[in-house]
């Protein structure tokens, strides 16, 4: 690989212009030249004989052929247009309305909507696959994302909602068979297609772009993302998976928390490479064998956005050249092929636009240096040849296509707006000298068709049209009169494309999986209105009906139980389970059916029960039962039957929240109960079996005597399971080797979590411990000793340094005392509180001049604060001992 190259500041500026004269051009080709008016050639003036009628009429239509100009400033060309039709239409021989009205007409690229539908939430992001899929993100009190067949014109799949989270990002690898999908603290990677998730990726660190870092090989088969280490720990980790299962494939270790920040990353087969601000490569071989390469950037640089190419050869950055002056756009280049993947058109197929975290929010902010620009509900590409695009509600997304504008506005309504070609050329042909009206209504319908703008004239207004009335106003056109209007114009290429486009509208029919799945939804109060209007849209349909019923079911004010068969049908059910009578909730189990809302009350009430059969009842028919749903289910029958170990064991010591639950797991048709106190019920129990083995702190001997009880019994090991009984051993053998009448206990537990697979290191420091306590510095000498030497160095502790120095100290071999200080020092350099107790020790041994030694280096480290006055009284006896040790030996010595 060639070493990077920076562009050079001209070479950018360059490269701008090129951003500006190429940009989307997705349906052909849009020259960039801006129309130019002939402001000369007006229409003669009139004979001073000539009626006052003719003369208002040419003010009038040079007002508003002033006006045109004034909008062609604006970039508004459609509102230019229909003034200068209204100008022709007022002065119809006006050479100068005619030349203006040709030269918008020869260089502007119209755009037509041909699909739409009406989502009733507000759009967040949206992202297509053109011809076959697009994927729409809602925002609303239920977030969820869809996926559209475009052919079909149905939503196939839908990601199950969550409450309050937004979709932060929205990214595909380039076959669009994975999704990443962000939503607060959980990042879902999902099957693009069914939109079901694979794995939790974790938490992406927030100040990285999403859709830069979160990165997909070519093929797509291997993906790679950031993370933090933990929740606590807020270093970076690059995680390298395979993208069908999520497994993965190879971490990196932590970047430190004061380097320079990541902001692109590129994958390939062999290896993911990452670029930080200050230019410098990290270098991940996909191979776990294979090792991390650092590549520092040759000349320091300060970059604050950037982002790959497709093939990783460049990267396009935003970078601080000095102080004071304004960020400028600069390509690092790694080979000398490019795939233009960095200009501006392939930028906007690569990455979708949305206010949430995107390039087009960080690297590619500046209007000038990018392709289009979104303000309010309009989406202006910054070319003179196209067209903004406006909508009716505020613009949220925009994603683009070959030949297509895709807008999502805040009321919900999606639109595919066509770029129509510009009309050819014609070099022959010759203007007549004023229009007739025939002509001129054919040139007003063109007008119209093309640009959607009707002017009214006494209102001095503009009005924006249907797609139904352009099409109709484009059929109402003779293009026989166009050609003797405007005869060096060919709009045959416009016909073709006008005539190709077919204007589609979803249906509500279309909408049936989203409202079923928002409608079997855990949502908040706010929610109800909008699914009663939604269902309220769906009158004229079968499943009408079933979803008022589901909404009603669950708000707060529903009507009577005769106007609501499902909330008939929770009652009956509750009334079922309260009546006791075993065969009769059987068979209602059995008729709520394998999922659903019935279903999943059913559920709820039987995990409330102390009948474990009906619980069973349910977990044999159960579909689609989410992972916890399941063990809790599990969990609770086993708990009934007495088989606690089982019931126990498999629960972690935090149980998660049932919030975060959810926002991993896909609940289809479980969400419309409540399974808070099922586990909460599940804690109560792990937690208060675990709390009679732990040890508090500061125990009494009578708390101390009842733990021991409890661990000895036999029972105890079969309710908790093996491994939680070893750790309790464990913890609680070591929480006894403090206390000198407890030994035999500490030997006794400790020798039982050995027996049951706790690890031999902190049974050996409970026992020492327990033996150094009592005094027996003979018999806990040996076990010291043990630890530090004939075990792996990271599970030592800087007190086994310690305590085996001093009991050889008591076992009086002060050089074997200070020959184990000296290596914990060495092996234990930042720790304060290991440089104190070896000052200590080296006192005890005559060794002055090494206290002192030790002690300096623990207060350059740091002592602790409890301990910082016995560590100076230390310090300032060993100062003392070694000067006077010092005098004795010049003494002797005769100096």
């Amino acid at each position: 690989m060639l070493g990077p190259v920076h562009r050079s500041s001209t070479a950018r500026h360059r490269r701008r212009v090129t951003y500006l004269a190429s940009v989307l051009a997705f349906g052909g080709c849009f020259p960039a030249c801006k129309p130019q008016v002939n402001t000369t050639d007006r229409a003669a003036p009139s004979a001073p004989n000539t009626a006052v009628g003719t003369d208002l009429a040419s003010e009038l239509a040079a007002a508003r052929i002033d006006g045109a100009k004034m909008k062609l400033e604006q970039k508004r060309p459609a509102e230019a247009l229909a003034l200068v039709i209204s100008a022709l239409k007022a002065s119809p021989a006006s050479r100068e309305a005619r030349s203006m009205a040709e030269t918008i007409l020869k260089e502007t690229a119209w755009n037509l909507p041909i699909l739409t539908t009406d989502h009733q939430v507000p759009i967040v992001q949206i992202t297509a696959d053109d011809p076959r899929s697009l994927w729409v993100s809602l925002g609303g009190e239920a977030n969820t994302t869809v996926r559209w067949n475009l052919e079909t014109l149905q939503i196939e799949s839908v990601l199950f909602p969550v409450n309050e989270f937004k979709t932060r990002s929205l990214i595909f690898d380039s076959r669009h068979q994975r999704a990443v999908i962000e939503r607060g603290s959980v990042t879902l990677l999902c099957d693009a297609q069914t939109l079901k998730p694979i794995c939790d990726l974790g938490s992406l660190p927030p100040a990285l772009t999403p859709s830069s870092v979160v990165v997909f090989s070519a093929d797509g088969l291997l993906m790679a993302h950031p993370r933090y280490v933990s929740e606590q720990d807020h270093s970076i980790i690059w995680q390298v998976r395979d993208s069908a299962s999520g497994q993965i494939i190879r971490t990196s270790d932590p970047l430190p928390t004061d380097a320079w920040q990541p902001l692109t990353a590129v994958l390939d087969r062999k290896q993911l490479r990452v670029l930080h601000a200050n230019g410098s490569l990290l270098e991940i071989p996909v191979s776990p064998v294979e090792e991390i390469q650092r590549i520092p950037m040759p000349q320091p640089v300060k970059l604050l956005q950037a982002q790959f190419s497709a093939d990783g050869n460049s990267a396009l950055t935003l970078q601080e050249e000095r102080p004071h002056e304004p960020l400028v756009q600069s390509v690092i280049s790694y080979r000398s092929a490019e795939d233009g993947s960095l200009e501006g058109p392939a930028l906007a197929q690569r990455f979708p636009w949305s206010r949430l975290p995107n390039i087009w929010t960080g690297l590619m902010n500046d209007p000038e240096q990018g392709p289009f620009w979104v303000e309010g509900n309009l989406v202006k590409i910054l070319t003179d040849s196209h067209a903004p695009i406006e909508t009716t509600s505020s613009i949220a997304a925009v994603a683009f296509g070959p030949g297509k504008v895709i807008t999502g506005e805040e009321n919900g309504i999606l639109t595919i707006h066509q770029l129509l070609p510009l009309p050819g050329i014609v070099t022959k042909g010759q203007q007549q000298d004023s229009l007739n009206k025939f002509e001129l209504t054919s040139l007003e319908n063109l007008s119209e068709a093309l640009s959607g703008i009707h002017y009214l004239e006494k209102e001095r207004t503009f009005t924006r049209l249907a797609t139904e009335e352009r099409t109709k106003a484009f059929s109402a056109c003779d293009f026989d009169k166009i050609r003797t209007t405007l005869p060096q114009l060919d709009f045959t290429p416009v016909i073709v494309a006008f005539k190709a486009s077919t204007q589609r509208t979803a249906t509500p029919t279309a909408f049936l999986p989203l409202w079923d799945r928002l409608a079997n939804a855990d949502l908040t109060t706010e929610s109800w209105p909008t699914l009663l209007k939604l269902s309220k849209s769906l009158a004229a349909t079968s499943w009408h009906q079933d979803l008022t019923t589901a909404v009603l079911s669950r708000a707060p004010d529903h009507p009577t139980p005769s106007e609501n068969s499902h909330w008939l049908s929770f009652a009956k059910v509750a009334e079922i389970f309260r009546s006791g009578d075993s065969s009769a909730v059987v068979a209602a189990i059995q008729s709520a059916g394998g999922k659903g809302p019935t279903a999943a009350v059913a559920l709820a009430l039987a995990l409330k029960s102390d009948q474990h059969e009906w619980i069973t009842a349910i977990l044999t028919q159960a579909e689609d039962l989410p992972p916890l749903l399941r063990q809790i289910a599990l969990s609770r029958v086993a708990w009934l039957q007495g088989r606690k170990a089982q019931a126990l064991s498999v629960w972690p010591e935090i149980i998660p929240e049932l919030a975060d639950v959810r926002l991993r797991e896909d609940w289809q048709g479980w969400e419309q109960a409540d399974f808070e106190p099922a586990l909460d019920d599940i804690r109560k129990c792990v937690s208060g079996e675990l709390a009679a083995i732990e040890v508090p702190e500061s125990a009494t001997p009578e708390q101390r005597k009842a733990v021991a009880e409890r661990l000895n019994d036999s029972a105890t090991v079969e309710t908790v399971g093996q491994r939680r009984f070893a750790e309790a051993c464990l913890k609680a053998a070591l929480a006894f080797s403090t206390h000198k009448e407890e030994t035999e206990m500490t030997f006794r537990l400790a020798n039982l979590a050995r027996k049951m697979g706790a690890p031999a290191e902190p049974c050996l420091r409970a026992e020492a411990v327990a033996l150094t306590a009592l005094g027996d510095y003979q018999k806990a000498h040996p076990r010291w000793i043990e630890l530090i030497t004939e075990h792996p160095v990271e599970t030592t502790l800087p007190s086994d340094y310690a305590e085996a120095a001093y009991t050889a100290f008591e076992n009086a071999d002060p050089h074997q005392a200070m020959e184990i200080l000296t290596t914990g020092m060495h092996r234990f350099p930042q720790d304060g509180n290991f440089a104190l107790r070896a000052g200590w020790v080296a006192l005890l041994t005559n060794n002055p001049e090494r206290a002192y030694q030790f002690l300096q280096s623990g207060k350059r480290i740091g002592f602790p604060t409890e301990k910082l006055e016995n560590a100076n009284a230390l310090l300032t006896i060993a100062a003392a001992q070694s000067v006077g040790s010092h005098r004795m030996g010049r003494r002797r010595s005769g100096v």
